[in-house]
């Protein structure tokens, strides 16, 4: 890519907004991998019984 076309590509990105459409999505943020606490929170959020957080745990 040249040199012009980041300058142009740049200069479209850092603009703002303009049509006044947006959409406000809650979400979380985990960290990356997948661990027994990732595996808590996300049995958490899915508010699922206990035997199955324990399988999880398990697998």
């Amino acid at each position: 890519m040249s040199e012009q076309q980041n300058k142009e590509i740049n200069e479209f990105l850092d603009k703002n907004y303009e049509f006044g459409f947006t959409t406000e999505i809650d979400s979380d943020t985990l960290p990356p991998g997948i661990n027994e606490d990732v595996i808590r929170i996300i049995s958490s959020k899915k508010n699922e019984p206990e035997f199955l957080l324990n399988w999880r745990l398990k697998a």
